[in-house]
């Protein structure tokens, strides 16, 4: 298998804040893929930001019709698909899925990625279907099994299109980002827009995922610690310094005695944290502009506790088809199994508004008795 192919796509960059290139440091986000494990399949993942950002539970059931955008004038020359595969993702300002699974132990996500100049832009192929950045989990989550057949579809079927958010609409979820698929075999994708081209490294050895820089320069960073002590690796909360440290603890993350698979989540919990933003952390002074743009941005600047954090954690079990979540704001994760629900087609979308407060309002446990069923798709809903 081909560790890295590059395949020329369009990249439409839309309505761009000249802040947005000083962010890396403020929303950032670690994914750890635990592969090594034959028997059990993990993917751990820290969304990092100055807000939770009206985080939105959704399930959507089998025969959801949708596109490959938001915008009514483009959906003509959009992708649309039927969703075949069942799944849960969590849509930051009730559009923008960027973590989830789905019924067949796939699990796809997106953490923020700029390289390169981010207002370059590139014609549109005429051959593929836009596919927007909005919508590029839901695409994954809805469509494949595996993680080859989306990695085909990608490179094949659409062209990917960043999109981002204006200051000041409430979108503020809307950034460059690239995208981590995993299956329950252990595969594993790393996709990036680099320059006006897309890059993907697709193998079960791109395990960990940060931010920028390129994914290349990550995986040269990373291989000069293959072989350092504890005491020798990087303590920042840069992306490459967090790169270094997830790959670190994950290479020696024990075995679970039995395979029991919640001791598997707490070792998942205690790698995640080595990479973790306490609530609080202050933003460093060169961000300090960047961070009162954002926090202005937001509808309601009480929802930040300053700086960056890590606003919520997730865990996707592939192999026993589980899915957790757990919030800054929460003492506790919450969970919903795949095995006692019912994704059959013909049933609603079914959702819980603000996740992240679960805690708030006493839930522990299983939270699929607290899903609400909509009229319509998430995609119809407002912009929160």
């Amino acid at each position: 298998m081909k560790t890295r192919q590059s395949y020329v796509i369009a990249i439409l960059i839309v309505g761009i804040c000249g802040f947005l290139t000083l962010v890396a440091d403020i929303e950032a986000c670690t994914r750890i893929f635990w592969n090594t494990n034959s028997d059990l399949m993990i993917v751990g993942r820290n969304e990092d930001y100055v807000t939770a950002s009206h985080p939105t539970f959704v399930a959507s059931p089998r025969g959801i019709k949708r596109y490959g955008t938001a915008d009514d004038g483009k959906k003509s020359k959009s992708i649309h698909w039927t969703v075949k595969y069942g799944n849960v993702a969590v849509y930051c300002n009730n559009r923008f899925p960027n973590d989830g699974m789905n019924e067949a132990g796939l699990t796809a996500r997106t953490l923020f990625y700029v390289d390169g100049d981010p207002n370059e832009s590139v014609a549109p192929d005429s051959k593929k279907k836009e596919l927007d950045e909005d919508h590029w989990v839901s695409f994954v989550l809805d469509n494949f099994a595996t993680v080859a057949n989306a990695v085909d579809a990608i490179r094949n079927q659409v062209h990917i299109v960043s999109i981002i958010g204006k200051q000041g609409s409430g979108y503020s979820y809307a950034t460059p980002k690239h995208l981590a698929i995993a299956d329950a075999t252990g595969d594993s994708a790393i996709v990036e827009i680099q320059k006006g081209k897309v890059e993907i490294f697709h193998g079960p050895e791109f395990r960990i995922l940060t931010n920028p820089p390129s994914y290349q320069k990550e995986l040269e960073n990373a291989a000069k610690y293959k072989n350092a002590k504890q005491d020798e690796l990087p303590v920042s909360w840069s992306a490459s310094d967090r790169f270094v440290r997830s790959d670190y603890f994950l290479r020696h993350l024990p075995k679970p005695r039995k395979n029991n698979a919640p001791t598997a989540y707490g070792f998942m919990y205690s790698a995640l944290a080595t990479s973790l933003m306490p609530a609080g952390l202050p933003a460093p002074a060169e961000d300090t502009e960047v961070v009162k743009k954002l926090v202005s941005n937001l509808s309601d600047p009480n929802e930040t506790y300053g700086g960056a954090s890590t606003y919520f954690q997730t865990i996707s079990d592939l192999t026993n088809r589980h899915y957790r979540f757990k919030s800054l704001i929460a003492p506790s994760d919450v969970f919903f199994d795949f095995d006692g629900y019912n994704f059959a087609e013909g049933q609603p979308v079914r959702l819980i508004k603000r996740m992240d407060r679960y805690a708030q309002l006493g839930w522990s446990g299983d939270v699929i008795p607290h899903l609400v069923a909509i009229q319509g798709d998430i995609y119809d809903q407002s912009i929160e």
